[in-house]
């Protein structure tokens, strides 16, 4: 009886240690090891609330930023309504005098490119990028004034060495004939002799819809070159 407890009691420990030989046999046990607990972990009714209260926080926020988009977008449709009449008088103008751009050969053409700098709206730059892609095709005699950074980086892969001149920090504020005159007079100390100079922008259609569009810039001698052509018109 004794020996059997003795027995018994050494394979217990033999279970403990792993292993034991009975008659020149190893018998062997495989340690139960803890596994890591992969049952999931609710959060506490304070984490939910708190998680929530940053929901609803950030709600806020958003509500806030919408308010000062919509804001921002008014004034500036405004803006453009009140700026549309000068630029019709002006079209008007150069119609009655049919004014035309000088055709001269072996010169060049100056593409002036109206962009921003800011990439929150990528299809409008890619439009303008595209029209000039189209343009140099045809015409690969054109040299470009960029205003704004995006479309600067998106055409200096394939246009840089069209590229002249390139403006940046344009429109942070609303456009001005300060900041105006300032980029025509660089524009105007170009060295180069052109033949035209062509004004490209994205005409507004709606909010989510721009159409890239030009505009002929005349000189000045081109301008008084066509009121010549006019009969002088007596005051009154």
């Amino acid at each position: 009886m004794g020996h059997y407890n003795v027995e018994g009691a050494w394979i217990a420990v033999s279970r403990a240690i792993g292993s034991y030989t009975d008659n020149g046999i190893r018998f062997n046990w495989n340690r139960a090891t803890a596994a890591p607990s992969s049952a999931a972990t609710y959060a506490t009714l304070r984490e939910i609330e708190g998680r929530l209260k940053s929901i609803r926080n950030i709600e806020k926020i958003t509500k806030t930023m919408k308010i000062v988009a919509s804001t921002k977008l008014t004034r500036a449709q405004r803006g453009m309504t009140e700026s549309r009449k000068y630029g019709q008088t002006s079209n008007e103008v150069y119609a009655s005098a049919e004014t035309k751009t000088d055709e001269g050969e072996g010169k060049k053409k100056l593409i002036v490119v109206c962009s921003s700098d800011k990439g929150l709206c990528g299809g409008i730059h890619s439009g303008l990028t595209r029209y000039i892609r189209r343009e140099a095709i045809g015409n690969p005699n054109f040299d470009l004034v960029i205003l704004g950074e995006k479309c600067r980086a998106q055409l200096s892969r394939t246009n840089a060495q069209n590229i002249v001149l390139s403006f940046a920090g344009v429109g942070k504020d609303v456009p001005s004939f300060t900041e105006a005159q300032a980029i025509a007079d660089q524009i105007v100390q170009l060295p180069g002799d052109y033949s035209e100079v062509e004004i490209v922008y994205n005409k507004f259609i709606n909010v989510s819809s721009y159409e890239p569009s030009t505009i002929a810039a005349f000189s000045e001698d081109t301008f008084l070159a066509s009121r010549m052509c006019l009969c002088i018109i007596p005051a009154f």
